[in-house]
């Protein structure tokens, strides 16, 4: 009789769970990302109702039976069950990114030819032939009268020069409105004979920018402007992004609803995680993240740290990458990228040590943040 009113009882309880779960799932299902997005979780609603006649049967055989560990087994099967929508991080998977473009991309941007993309240097230069190239081949439009947007910017007590890459995809009618992504395409070059390639660091940024423009035209808001910055200069102190910022804020009738910057987004720690900073610009950031890691499995998570000498050491996250001068021009922001990771700064940051299916994840998610309703943001 003890071990009778025991189910019962736990039955009772993961119906509870249960329940709980669908409500959530409804919750999210009032906030439809695009039209991939919701037609996943759309799957996942048609799962619950499996689940309750599941539990029904399952439990009708078990109350029946006096075997103890049957019923400990299914309740743990039940429990692992139910958190399968939370479970992130091993095999994330891609629906429209494409990753042989991906891949070619990063392949060019981190060749030796390129020497490692410093600025004002003569890799950085075929680097700017190459993103005026890919801008061209996905029928962008310059911001201004040319892609290259140069800008003075002082540094190591001498005046230097940078050169950013800007295009837009236009809204259908004329909008005020805008979103914009930003990605350098800087890097270190090269000391002698080393050659400081950037795969992630942030020729994968770049790749990912590309991908989403092409997405853009095809789901994007048509109401909205989408600008499409290759950042120079990031490396020795944000400067194309300071640039682009003054730039815009000079530009009357323009409203800069969402920012997103992309750096390093292509080597995972584990398990496979992006990271995000700047979330608390968004008003319903844990309703969205939910939904993200069930269309794709590609966990999100709010912090970051890294090992060193045993102990975790802080980093400063929000000056980090060119995100920063859009906070502090009190302009909503979000940035994604990996921790720190052992191939970062160093010549073996090459094409071979990237996680393509990864990378392919990330740049779908980057898309669901920089297309989310202006009433998700929290606008300053």
């Amino acid at each position: 009789m003890g071990f009778q009113l025991t189910a019962l009882s736990l039955k009772a309880l993961i119906i509870k769970l249960l329940s709980l779960k669908v409500l959530t799932l409804k919750a999210l299902s009032l906030k439809p990302l695009s039209p991939s997005v919701s037609k996943n979780n759309e799957l996942v609603r048609h799962g619950q109702a499996h689940y309750s006649q599941l539990v029904n049967q399952k439990f009708s055989s078990v109350i029946s039976s006096p075997n103890a560990h049957t019923l400990s087994a299914l309740l743990l099967c039940l429990f692992l069950s139910g958190c399968a929508s939370q479970n992130c991080g091993n095999s994330p998977v891609n629906h429209w990114s494409n990753q042989s473009q991906l891949l070619e991309d990063i392949r060019v941007l981190s060749s030796p030819k390129f020497e490692g993309r410093k600025t004002g240097t003569y890799g950085a230069e075929l680097s700017r032939e190459y993103i005026k190239k890919r801008f061209t081949e996905l029928h962008l439009s310059p911001w201004q009268d040319e892609f290259e947007v140069p800008f003075n910017y002082r540094s190591s007590f001498s005046d230097k020069q940078g050169i950013n890459l800007i295009a837009t995809i236009k809204a259908k009618q004329p909008s005020q409105r805008w979103r914009v992504i930003t990605a350098h395409y800087d890097h270190l070059g090269k000391k002698g004979n080393k050659v400081f390639a950037g795969a992630d660091d942030n020729a994968s940024g770049v790749a990912a920018m590309f991908a989403i423009a092409e997405q853009w035209q095809q789901q994007g808001n048509e109401d909205i402007n989408l600008m499409l910055v290759a950042t120079d200069a990031e490396e020795p102190g944000l400067f194309g992004s300071y640039a682009l910022v003054e730039q815009v804020q000079n530009t009357p009738q323009m409203l800069i609803e969402l920012s997103l910057n992309l750096d390093m987004i292509g080597t995972p720690s584990r398990p496979k995680a992006i990271y995000i900073e700047g979330e608390k610009n968004l008003t319903e950031f844990s309703q969205l993240k939910t939904q993200l890691q069930d269309y794709n499995q590609l966990c999100v998570r709010e912090s970051r740290s890294r090992m060193k000498n045993g102990s975790m050491v802080k980093i400063d996250w929000l000056r980090a990458s060119d995100h920063y001068p859009f906070h502090k021009a009190g302009i909503p922001w979000l940035y994604l990228g990996v921790p720190s990771h052992k191939y970062y700064h160093t010549i073996n940051d090459t094409i071979d040590k990237l996680d393509i299916g990864f990378l392919a994840a990330v740049t779908e998610t980057a898309f669901e943040f920089i297309t989310v309703n202006k009433q998700q943001i929290a606008l300053q």
